[in-house]
């Protein structure tokens, strides 16, 4: 979903230690992180509603079908010439 690299996560980290103090780090990483999941899961579960009320595999689907005929259309009219 981030995309963060090793250097951010070192920056906030120490960060965290200066402002949170080393007792309370871990206690606040966890919670930050299972909080994270949760929005995380919601936002899938979301995302996964939202795909199967419009649709969204027969869309592709239908996609998918769409292009792998004009890709062979056009196989044809090369191997025509």
């Amino acid at each position: 979903m981030f995309q963060i690299g090793f250097l951010e996560i070192l920056i906030i980290l120490i960060l965290g230690l200066i402002i949170i103090g080393p007792k309370r780090l871990p206690v606040v990483v966890k919670t930050t992180l299972k909080f994270y999941k949760k929005i995380e899961n919601k936002f899938n579960l979301f995302k996964k509603d939202i795909e199967a009320d419009i649709g969204a595999d027969e869309i592709k689907k239908d996609v998918f079908n769409e292009l792998r005929m004009e890709e062979l259309d056009r196989n044809k009219e090369l191997d025509n010439d």
